[in-house]
């Protein structure tokens, strides 16, 4: 690699576990496309699962029982079934289309959450109340809503964007979201590399150049989990969401 390459590669992998540990929301969606700016789009994908994995694992040491047990044991099984059913789909997406994919929804995400009122608090101001629906029907829900993060995660990314629609409809600390946010990706993510190796997009050399990021990413991990605690998540998550949006349009300009 060159040391351009190297550059924009340490970049968005400390980026990404700085925007993981502290606002939860755009990790890999920040991630994917400034790798596809140096990397072919499903080489960066590959490279995604191992990096943002580490970072989890120093999310869940910092949020260490900061999330919501309930909810993660009706997440996570169906999200383990949208994981494989990624894992078939990605064979069957050309390259170029891929990297389309990754631009429009870089572009389609940071516009919509920058101007849909309140999601930049942590909250949203229209918020649903589940605790008022039936029972059955919040624990469907929960289940669509596994299912399409783990689907959307193995693809592109971008389970964070399914995720957060779900979560931030409810009534929870900061600490409490990002703390189940990254319990939940953290198993994801575990699931992703097994299928990513399977399928023969993620290989040993990627493995290694991932292990000699990893001091960077465990420090970006650390960082987002102390600005978590001193900076207000509605400035640092907009700050997060434009810069997602210009290297989404970057990328689709260099298709």
């Amino acid at each position: 690699m060159e040391y351009g390459q190297l550059l924009v590669i340490s970049a968005a992998v400390i980026g990404s576990a700085i925007i993981k540990n502290s606002v939860g929301i755009g990790a890999g969606i920040f991630l994917l496309p400034l790798l596809s700016l140096v990397l072919p789009p499903k080489l960066a994908l590959a490279l995604g699962a191992p990096a943002m994995l580490v970072s989890d694992l120093v999310g869940v040491r910092s949020y260490w029982q900061e999330w919501d047990r309930e909810e993660l044991l009706f997440l996570l099984p169906p999200a383990v079934g949208g994981v494989v059913l990624g894992g078939v789909l990605i064979a069957l997406v050309p390259g170029d289309v891929f990297k389309i994919a990754v631009g429009v929804t870089a572009v389609v995400f940071s516009i919509y959450n920058l101007f849909r009122t309140g999601i930049a608090g942590g909250v949203s101001s229209n918020r649903p109340d589940f605790k008022a629906v039936h029972q059955i029907y919040r624990r469907l829900l929960t289940i669509l809503f596994g299912f399409a993060g783990g689907t959307a995660s193995t693809l592109i990314h971008a389970g964070g964007m399914v995720m957060s629609v779900y979560l931030i409809s409810q009534q929870r600390s900061s600490r409490r979201f990002v703390g189940t946010l990254v319990l939940f990706f953290a198993t994801i993510n575990f699931f992703k590399v097994l299928t990513y190796y399977r399928i023969g997009i993620l290989n040993r050399d990627i493995l290694v150049l991932v292990g000699c990021l990893s001091p960077l990413i465990i420090l970006g991990g650390v960082l987002g989990n102390h600005l978590n605690k001193r900076i207000a998540a509605r400035l640092f998550r907009t700050i997060t969401l434009v810069l997602v949006f210009l290297i989404g349009l970057r990328l689709l300009t260099t298709i």
